[in-house]
């Protein structure tokens, strides 16, 4: 009978129980809890960061500049240009271009003034009087034709011959000019061509009748005014 109640408590012991995965898990999550940096340091480099209202910032300031440097561009461009456009304009006008001498009047036609840097004039002193505009078969002084200039008229120089050919070149040059009103046709000794056409520091040469040239430098400077602004 001892024997049987030994072997029964023997048979009574119990098995081992098993780990539980879940057990596990949370010694493992409990353990890297341990070992993790503190959330401090998370803090700050949270805090270093830049945040997405910064970015907007500096995004805005970049457009702003951007803009600017092509509203400069684009004035300068503008400034260029009209620069440009004026340049052309002025090689494309008619005849060869003179510096202008100014605008003295003088006392009387025996008064001493600088040499006229053109021949015919262009500009420089004269008379405070003008020629009357029309045709003329006699030469008119320089210094009267220069005030012609100055007041937005054009000159319609021919080379001096005999009355009959002084005759004919005014007649010539009425047809051409006839729809002008601010014109003065002269005739002049020795003019180098034969016939000149002038303006306020403006001079173009023919040889011949040339109706088109001659309208197109009447049309580009008669009725300009050239007193000092």
């Amino acid at each position: 009978m001892a024997k049987k109640t030994k072997k029964s408590q023997k048979g009574s012991k119990s098995p081992a129980t098993p780990k539980s995965p879940v057990s596990e898990a949370t010694a493992a999550a409990a353990e890297s809890a341990a070992t993790a940096p503190t959330t401090r340091t998370s803090t700050k480099a949270a805090a270093q960061a830049p945040t997405p209202a910064g970015r907007r910032s500096v995004s805005k300031r970049e457009k702003a500049r951007r803009q600017n440097i092509a509203i400069a561009a684009g004035v300068v461009t503008m400034v260029v240009a009209g620069i440009a456009i004026q340049v052309v304009r002025e090689i494309n006008k008619p005849g060869e271009s003179f510096r202008s001498q100014g605008n003295v009047h003088l006392a009387s036609l025996v008064s001493p003034h600088v040499p006229y840097n053109s021949n015919p004039p262009t500009s420089g002193p004269h008379m405070p009087n003008l020629a009357a505009w029309g045709s003329y078969t006699e030469p008119v002084e320089d210094e009267y034709l220069v005030h012609n200039m100055e007041d937005a008229g054009v000159i319609l120089w021919y080379d001096m011959g005999t009355p009959e050919e002084n005759e004919e070149h005014v007649r010539l040059l009425e047809d051409v000019s006839r729809a002008y009103r601010r014109i003065v046709i002269a005739p002049r000794q020795d003019l180098g061509s034969q016939y000149v056409l002038t303006a306020w520091t403006r001079l173009q040469r023919f040889d011949e009748i040339d109706e088109e040239g001659m309208l197109r430098f009447i049309d580009a400077y008669e009725g300009i005014d050239h007193h000092p602004r």
